[in-house]
């Protein structure tokens, strides 16, 4: 009896080693597969986010939730769970600001990318609303290529199938635009 089981634990070690020496993976390779994944490089709930440029505060972002990538490929905050940023003119008053239920900035190229419920609104009243749209920090622009509705302060709406704008929302560029514009007669007054 005693035999069987030094025999079954022999077979067993063997058994073993044979599995290791077989594994056609090296420690590079793994490695290289793990060093490719996307783990998060910092992450947080409820955060605020401050850009500053020469001490003024140029933006300032606020997220439900908030995951850092850093990788060989990409550099980008994510905010799964959507967020709001506010704008300031140099003055520190508000300039606008956007909402959305998911954001993913890459950092490097400064291009934010709002998706899901997207509402952008101007100092002035104007309000954009979309399911996509993009803001290019570098270039002062926000713009989609997917449908847009356009309520302006007077209350009138205008929707078209993509936009172009200032990010400050001054010069807003409608393409394919439907939507009813009421004009005031003053003459008749």
């Amino acid at each position: 009896m005693k035999n069987i089981k030094n025999i079954i634990r022999s077979i067993v070690v063997l058994t073993g080693i044979a599995m290791l020496l077989s594994c056609e993976n090296s420690i590079l390779e793994v490695q290289s597969i793990t060093s490719q994944e996307k783990a998060p490089e910092s992450s947080g709930e409820e955060v605020e986010f401050i850009f500053t440029d020469s001490t003024r505060i140029k933006y300032r972002a606020f997220a439900v939730e908030f995951i850092e990538i850093k990788t060989e490929d990409a550099d980008y905050q994510e905010f799964q769970k959507g967020g709001k940023i506010i704008s300031y003119d140099d003055d520190g008053t508000v300039a606008g600001q956007i909402e959305a239920n998911y954001a993913k900035h890459f950092v490097s190229n400064q291009l934010w990318e709002l998706r899901n419920k997207v509402v952008a609104v101007s100092d002035d009243g104007n309000t954009i609303n979309t399911e996509l749209m993009y803001w290019d920090q570098n270039k002062g622009l926000i713009y989609s290529d997917q449908y847009v509705r356009i309520i302006d302060k007077d209350g009138q709406v205008l929707e078209g199938d993509s936009f172009t704008s200032d990010d400050k929302m001054n010069n807003i560029i409608l393409k394919n635009v439907t939507g009813e514009v009421y004009l005031n007669d003053e003459s008749q007054q």
